[in-house]
């Protein structure tokens, strides 16, 4: 087992290739997007942290059917590529997960940003699955924009392009932040295992 937590960040690069990257944000562009809130369990309610500055969000109660078709086509192609990052921990005792989320899609305008966090979200497998996420997937769909950084583990910012796909563990060790978008806009996608 590798005791630097970083080595648990998986990079896959170009997973998207970018023409389909660029027809996505095309497609997202026709879209209705909402501010994203995040959920405080203690008060039972949400409220965005950065007030005009949280990102927007494009979840799967919002898709039309071309975005459908967009999140079908990342979710086919996920399962592989999480399988490859599992199979590389080589831990024979890790191999219980079961599925995950619909892709949510984030969009970050000037000024954007998502505060410090980790993704201990317990509203997200609260129906048939219970319990929080084990792996978080965040996808890059563009990078003709500037600020916008990827920053994990307090100071380390996180190279990425378009097309390419992160995977890490949804825990405490992986607190991960965006910085403000400082020219143009970033558009990325989520899922958690």
């Amino acid at each position: 087992m590798n005791k630097n937590i970083e080595h648990y960040v998986f990079h896959k690069e170009n997973f998207l290739d970018e023409k389909f990257c660029e027809n996505s944000i095309d497609e997202l562009n026709k879209c209705t997007w909402q501010k994203h809130e995040w959920y405080n369990f203690v008060t039972d309610s949400s409220q965005g942290r950065s007030g005009d500055n949280e990102l927007e969000i494009l979840s799967e109660n919002m898709f039309s059917w071309e975005i459908g078709k967009i999140n079908d086509f990342i979710i086919q192609n996920l399962h592989s590529t999480i399988l490859e990052y599992v199979e590389s921990l080589k831990f024979d005792w890790f191999g219980d997960w079961t599925g995950y989320s619909a892709i949510r899609f984030n969009r970050y305008f000037l000024g954007q940003t998502m505060l410090n966090h980790c993704d201990h979200i317990q509203s997200l497998f609260d129906g048939e699955r219970k319990g929080i996420p084990t792996l978080t997937i965040l996808g890059i769909l563009n990078d003709d924009y500037e600020g916008g950084e990827l920053i994990m583990f307090e100071d380390k910012k996180i190279d990425t392009k378009k097309g390419d796909l992160l995977i890490w563990p949804s825990n405490f060790l992986f607190p991960h932040k965006v910085s403000p978008v400082t020219k143009g806009v970033r558009h990325s996608y989520v899922s958690w295992v």
